[in-house]
């Protein structure tokens, strides 16, 4: 019994990357969509690219997390001996470290559409920055 649950976690996990990953490069092509639309009909073009930005960086934070999921619950078997401390903190470090730089970034995309729009939305991306920091 034990080895059918181990073989439907792992077509669990890999059904999730696959959404997931699917899902990211669906955002990314919708904004490629978007960016070519405001160069073909004349709309903002800052606009568009501080958007684009945005969801390239929140589709390649996804494309991370599939990553870590493939390589830890995917390729590595179930039969193998537990991970030590070493390898845990290893891996919520790596998702530590693509939620920072996620936030970051889309604090800093945030930080400029609030120049270009209005100077009073400027709190919100700078409180990002000052809780990274």
């Amino acid at each position: 019994m034990k080895p059918f649950f181990e073989k439907l976690i792992a077509i669990s996990f890999i059904a999730t990357a696959c959404l997931l990953f699917l899902t990211a490069w669906s955002l990314m092509a919708w904004s490629i969509w978007n960016l070519w639309n405001a160069l073909r009909f004349g709309e903002s073009l800052s606009e568009t690219l501080l958007s684009t930005i945005s969801s390239v960086v929140i589709a390649m934070a996804v494309i991370e997390v599939v990553r870590y999921i493939i390589e830890e619950e995917i390729y590595l078997p179930r039969t193998q001996i537990t991970p030590g401390q070493k390898e845990i903190t290893g891996g919520v470090v790596k998702i530590y470290v693509i939620i920072i730089i996620s936030v970051g970034l889309e604090g800093l995309v945030f930080l400029f559409k609030a120049g270009l729009e209005n100077i009073s939305l400027l709190p919100y991306p700078l409180s990002l920055f000052w809780h990274l920091f």
